[in-house]
């Protein structure tokens, strides 16, 4: 690990490159080291670890949460317990997604990074021995509650993070595949936590002599299945705490070029050097005008302008005043906010119709399945009350109906945006995956309204809406607000479109208990829920409404109109200057930079 870390990330020679003193050349030579780069296989590791972690924490919390509820409340029918134990997660979810995303901005990404991982495994093992204690000293539902909280802190926290460090390392045309890879680790999670859960219950199954306690062996599962996840997380820290800080951040909001060069060319093994200004500009709407022609229009420029091309816009960490002038001019007077608004309510509206769908749930697994058999209301754990009905076989069915209904369309729908991503427009895709999957949940509504009862047909079509939820907006979600924001608010920005997506989930984590869709025996049932889905179905053609009028192409323009396919990426720089482009001050101020540094190289 030392070799890697000296071999990768060293920074004590920064001062080899101080001879180079212009921020702005600076800055060209590092984006062009970074742009020359192939794909980042480190950067897709060291980031995607941490989301497998995410996954898999999330995903066994789905099986482990119905053997919970078999040990400790196995006779309470009602679900309120578990929905409470959801929502605690999520509400930390919500609260590292933001708190987090605002410290990478205002203290660095490197400083957050590995930080939230940390949490997550002292928390996980929190979760793990959580217990009543000696004669019911102590609450079990209480340690639960509170240790969620913080799982879904550390959770949280990964999204912005791990979003923006893989943008910002990203090479422009590798980007899109980058950013893919890292989230494709979060279905990889997913099914690796769904496997364990598997294994787990058929091991325990297979030790069951059915003289012991079944409450001590169930009791023993979940906490098996929750506490591997902790080895995965363990592995990734080593790498994260190894990683270097953003060049971008280094250059944009510490102001210190030198460190930033001495990174990157380190990073990918090159010899710091001069970059080339014909190649610059290519993809970005930021070129460098030639020497002569600006010494032939102008000799000199004022001192007003002369101070504000030495100062670069106000960040997180300017005084107050600063900030806030900034953040009012960039978000309101430049129109940027409707950006930010748009990926915060395409995000809310995709996570109320994806966890609103009730899959984990495992008396909904069982009726897709149709596999329910019971006769009245039944406690969550329960999809057969049958006599010689086994409490092993029940658990292993949940696993692995969730294994299929779930892990195999995400699998397919994360390959398929890998493989298409770089040739594909981000948001016309987000938009369109919105209007397939409002034309899937008006399908599946009619079906269930109409009491149609063929399980191949249903699974079919949850399998195809979790390929079209992984190929398209649940991912885009993710990617796009790490890409569309200037780096001085990108984190910041990716935590608040993150959070109302979290919001989201946790409204219809709410709604659902009191509406009781999704499981239940009975026609009336089935109905309501079929109703539910025709609900969310407008959600997702808002979605698509949202996304077409409110967030900006991530792909260059011809003609005055985006690509679906085949369009070329914009560069981060050049999406950073925001609704406004080469009108923003942003761009006004690194053009009479370079024009102020090109004079003086004339003079």
């Amino acid at each position: 690990m030392g070799k890697f870390h000296a071999r990768l990330y060293k920074t004590d020679r920064a001062r080899d490159f101080e001879h180079e003193q212009d921020r702005y050349v600076r800055m060209r030579q590092i984006y062009e080291t970074i742009d020359r780069q192939g794909f980042q296989w480190i950067v897709v590791l060291v980031a995607g670890l941490g989301f497998f972690l995410d996954g898999y924490t999330l995903f066994a919390s789905n099986m482990a949460l119905p053997m919970i509820s078999y040990v400790y409340w196995r006779n309470d029918t009602s679900s309120l317990r578990l929905t409470c134990i959801n929502i605690s997660t999520l509400a930390g979810t919500l609260l590292g997604q933001v708190a987090f995303g605002f410290l990478a901005d205002k203290n660095g990404r490197k400083k957050m990074y590995g930080v939230e991982l940390v949490l997550l495994i002292t928390a996980t093992l929190g979760v793990v021995m959580s217990s009543r204690g000696e004669d019911g000293s102590m609450n079990v539902y209480g340690w639960l509650i509170w240790w969620r909280i913080c799982v879904g802190i550390g959770v949280g926290a990964d999204y912005p993070l791990s979003a923006v460090i893989t943008s910002e390392f990203a090479p422009t045309k590798h980007r899109a595949r980058m950013m893919a890879s890292v989230f494709f680790m979060q279905p990889l999670g997913q099914i690796a936590g769904n496997i364990v859960s598997v294994i787990v219950i058929v091991i325990a199954r297979n030790n069951s002599t059915g003289d012991e306690d079944l409450t001590r062996t169930v009791d023993m599962m979940w906490r098996w299945v929750l506490g591997i996840g902790v080895i995965p997380g363990a592995i990734a820290t080593l790498f994260r705490f190894a990683i270097p800080e953003s060049p971008r951040y280094l250059v944009d909001i510490q102001d210190d070029p030198v460190t930033a060069e001495f990174d990157a060319t380190t990073l990918f093994s090159e010899s710091p050097g001069m970059v080339e200004t014909s190649s610059w500009g290519v993809g970005s709407s930021m070129q460098l005008p030639p020497i002569a022609s600006i010494a032939s229009t102008s000799s000199i420029l004022d001192d007003d302008e002369e101070e504000l091309t030495r100062l670069p816009p106000a960040t997180l960490n300017s005084h107050w005043r600063l900030a806030r002038t900034d953040i009012i001019r960039y978000f309101w007077t430049e129109g940027n906010w409707r950006s930010l608004a748009g990926c915060s309510l395409a995000w809310l509206l995709l996570d109320f119709g994806f966890y609103g769908i009730g899959l984990s749930s495992p008396q909904f697994l069982a009726k897709t399945w149709g596999a329910l058999h019971i006769s009245s209301a039944a406690p969550n754990w329960m999809t057969d009350d049958r006599p010689h009905a086994n409490i092993f076989q029940m658990f292993l069915d949940t696993s692995v109906r969730g294994l299929v209904i779930l892990n195999v369309g995400s699998f397919v729908g994360g390959i398929l945006l890998i493989i298409f991503a770089h040739r594909l427009d981000r948001v016309a895709l987000q938009k369109y995956m919105f209007l397939a999957l409002a034309a899937l949940f008006i399908a599946l509504g009619t079906m269930f309204v109409c009491l149609y009862s063929g399980p191949p047909a249903i699974v079919a079509l949850y399998i195809l809406g979790q390929i079209l939820f992984n190929f398209g907006p649940n991912a885009t979600t993710y990617m796009i607000p790490a890409e569309i924001f200037p780096t001085r608010y990108r984190a910041t920005c990716h935590g608040l479109s993150a959070g109302a997506g979290k919001l989201g989930s946790i409204l219809v984590q709410i709604f659902s208990t009191y509406y009781h869709f999704g499981s239940g025996t009975g026609d009336e049932s089935t109905r309501r829920h079929g109703i539910v889905l025709l609900v969310f179905s407008a959600c997702m053609i808002i979605g698509a409404a949202v996304t077409h009028f409110w967030i900006p192409p991530i792909q260059q323009k011809r003609n005055g109109r985006s690509k679906l396919w085949g369009g070329k990426p914009e560069t981060l720089e050049s999406l950073a200057l925001g609704r406004m482009g080469r009108k923003s001050r942003d761009a006004d101020f690194r053009k009479r930079a370079s024009r102020h540094r090109a004079l003086s190289m004339s003079g």
